[in-house]
């Protein structure tokens, strides 16, 4: 497999000089001739465009040569289209003037089908979160930014789209995360790094729900998450941004008598600094610096990070492009994994089990490093290629009392490093063929991940082809066929396969209107530290190497449409019901008599544990320019997830769950808005944790209402944000109070 991924490399290499290229550039104004911002402009039946930056101006590199349609699209404005004739190594100049409408544009979405397509016309549910989204309501960690994403519901730090997954901390996540088309999960745990991306330089976060796996691979299980970062801009942009705050001391006194610090505000701040700009004519850059210190609300659960990213874009002829993202995180924190008991929730609960003392923190230090380079580039008028490669470095360095490294055998490090091919050839107008090629493979040194036989366990290779057909049946109807086969070397001695098909059929009865059918299958091979772990530091964990590959099987029938209302705004509605059938669930046991970490062969294990189906509807209806100044969305999400092993409701999941948002324009520059969350208790708990943990299965609905206001110009903006209002007291996960009522002030300044 590596060989020929080194031969598609090569090739790809190579293909730039058969390229026939020219660049297109312009500048996209309003009626009155002020510069249009943000607006993206395509070549029409392709996946090659960009956006305008702050002056309104864009540059397309790599465009065929010959006659060209340039579209120019934005919410708010009448689509512009024109035709141009691309010299080869020339520019031609598209300048585009758009009217305001209130008609809503729909967007371009690229993780459904792999490539760029009207939203509309995406053959599966998604939503999408903007940039302007994040930044209003000063979301530094993906984790956070998922909270706002209807369908999808956080257990802390757990993922759960459409209720796939349910709380393991994080090990072995069943939703893919992509950053620019590359995978990106944790070497030793399988799961989402949320604290090591650029948040402030993201263009757009999508994410797919149902089973990926005929396009992504074993980790979409239930579903996609892709962060999209910017590109840089047309003119230099320098942008500063603070934030500080702090979190309310909890109101019961009974909770805050076992830690001194529980009657102060605990403060919470940081900052980020980004500067973009393009070079020359072929190439741009943009870096960016970010720091944050939370002082945490629990005891013994504080953390402070600096992240640094770079990317770099470079024209390598005509027709190739060079895509390079680089980052690196430095973290340090006391992790607070579960409580002393409802009536001592602040502070870490302490386990006296087997004889030895197992408390619920831990002191970690924590490096990841990742390096994510593109090549895209055109051969001939009808045939893209995409070359992608990935180094994720992690590595966990537990801390001393004194806050000093523990010995180096105390660590837990792991690579995951790999490479993709992938061309999207179009041959005849209405059919695109999308096929590739990919290789991944981990590492992993660890005292903890060493199986019952006590061997030291490090990698698992993995190795897929894939192959997508879509075909225009007609001006309305679209049918897409897909297969992948995935083989993984479990341990390097043991392999694993599965053939993950895809079929679905879409009715666009216009283009603002659209109704689809989706049959897909996913697929996940366990973690190595779901199948190796050994250890019983916070809980006693004890390996599994009979851990099987979990598998999904999924139907959907859904449909979305754009209307126009009559007071001056758009109204986009979807809908959709969904039925998923999972075999081998993963999740943890308490188990008796397996040997492993604990002197009685006793502790947890992660076990294929359940058959189960999931079944639901998802509604969404988003409104925007409502009167000129309203935005706001609704969403609701029901649940049916039932273990069919035991014929019994899943654990950790939520029967409801209902989503809200409202952002409404004032006068001179500003403007407030709101963010409600409710989700149903779930129906079932997991009650062995709560053998060791008091309170364990306490779980309780959830009622959470954000506020904000600020002021927001072209170059500055300020908001002030009161995240949980209403001071509720909750848990998402078990063992662990929620935050509490906090306030934020957030600033960005645009130089």
């Amino acid at each position: 497999m590596k060989r020929l991924l080194l031969i598609f490399l090569l090739l790809a290499v190579a293909a730039p000089a058969f390229a026939q290229t020219g660049t297109i550039a312009g500048t996209v104004r309003d009626s009155d001739g002020e510069p249009l911002p943000g607006v993206n402009v395509v070549v029409a039946g392709t996946v090659i465009g960009s956006a305008t930056d702050t002056g309104g101006a864009y540059v397309i590199h790599s465009v065929p040569m010959g006659e060209q349609e340039v579209v120019a699209t934005a919410v708010g404005y009448r689509t512009a289209s024109q035709t141009v004739f691309v010299p080869e190594g020339g520019t031609v100049t598209a300048d585009f003037v758009l009217e305001e409408t209130t008609i809503e544009q729909a967007e371009v979405i690229v993780t459904a089908s792999r490539r760029a397509e009207s939203s509309i016309r995406a053959p599966a549910s998604f939503s999408i979160l903007t940039p302007r989204e994040i930044e209003t309501r000063n979301l530094q960690t993906l984790d956070a930014a998922l909270r706002y994403v209807p369908g999808v519901q956080m257990a802390d730090n757990q993922v759960n789209v459409r209720g796939s997954s349910g709380f393991s901390y994080n090990v072995g996540s069943r939703v893919l995360l992509l950053v620019d088309g590359v995978p990106m999960l944790g070497p030793e745990t399988g799961g989402i790094p949320f604290e090591a991306l650029p948040m402030s330089q993201v263009e757009r976060i999508e994410v797919l729900k149902g089973p990926g796996s005929a396009l992504y691979g074993g980790g979409a299980l239930g579903g996609v998450i892709h962060l999209i970062t910017k590109d840089y801009p047309q003119a230099p942009e320098t942008t500063i941004r603070a934030f500080g705050g702090f979190y309310e001391p909890v109101r019961y006194a009974e909770w805050r008598r076992t830690w001194s610090d529980a009657d102060s505000p605990r403060p919470v701040g940081g900052g980020t600094i980004t500067h973009a700009r393009r070079w020359s004519d072929e190439g741009g850059t943009w870096v960016n610096l970010a720091y944050r210190h939370d002082a945490g609300y629990l005891q013994n659960g504080g953390v402070s990070a600096f992240l640094g990213h770079l990317k770099i874009s470079q024209q390598l002829g005509r027709g190739t492009r060079l895509d390079i993202l680089g980052g690196a995180t430095i973290r340090e924190a006391d992790n607070f994994y579960y409580w002393n008991g409802l009536d001592d929730p602040l502070t870490p609960g302490r386990i006296d089990l087997f004889g030895s003392g197992i408390t619920g923190t831990n002191d970690l230090h924590t490096r990841q490093i990742s390096f994510l380079p593109t090549l895209r580039g055109i051969i001939g008028d009808n045939l893209v290629y995409t070359v992608r490669g990935r180094v994720f470095r992690a590595v966990f360095h537990p801390l001393d009392d004194e806050g000093k490294l523990r010995e180096k055998s105390e660590r837990t490090a792991g690579y995951r490093y790999g490479g993709e091919v992938q061309a999207d050839w179009t041959p005849v107008l209405g059919r695109v063929v999308v096929a590739g090629l990919t290789a991944d493979d981990n590492a992993v040194e660890s005292k903890f991940l060493t199986g019952i036989d006590g061997r030291v366990v490090r990698g698992q290779p993995e190795g897929a082809a894939y192959l997508q057909w879509e075909e225009a049946l007609s001006a309305r109807w679209t049918a897409i066929a897909g297969l992948r086969f995935d083989a993984y070397a479990i341990d390097t001695t043991e392999v694993a396969s599965k053939f993950s098909p895809k079929l679905s059929l879409s009715f666009t009865p216009s283009d603002r209107t659209s109704f689809r059918l989706a049959f897909g299958q996913g697929f996940r091979v366990p973690s190595l530290a779901e199948r190796f772990t050994n250890n019983q530091d916070f809980l006693p964990i004890l390996p599994n190497l009979r851990l099987r590959p979990e598998e999904s099987t999924g139907f959907e029938v859904g449909a979305r449409s754009l209307l126009s209302l009559p007071n001056g705004g758009s109204l986009r509605l979807d809908g959709a019901l969904f039925w998923n059938e999972y075999e081998r669930l993963v999740e943890p046991k308490f188990v008796v008599g397996q040997g492993g970490a604990s002197s009685s062969g006793a502790g947890f294990q992660f076990v294929n544990l359940t058959r189960a189906r999931i079944r639901g509807l998802e509604t969404s209806a988003d409104v925007a320019g409502l009167d000129g100044r309203i935005t706001g969305r609704l969403a609701y999400t029901l649940l049916d997830a039932r273990d069919l092993t035991e014929d019994r409701p899943l654990v950790f999941r939520s029967t409801h769950l209902f989503k809200a948002a409202v952002d409404v324009g004032l006068p001179y520059d500003l403007f407030a808005g709101a963010d409600y969350q409710f989700s149903s208790k779930p129906e079932r708990v997991d009650t062995d944790f709560a053998r060791f943990v008091p309170d364990a299965d306490l779980l309780v609905p959830i009622h959470v209402l954000d506020l904000r206001a600020g002021l927001r110009t072209s170059r500055f903006e300020l908001v002030l944000l009161l995240n949980n209002a209403l001071e509720y007291y909750y848990v998402e996960r078990p063992a662990i109070l929620a935050p509490p009522r906090h306030l934020i002030a957030h600033a960005v300044v645009r130089l």
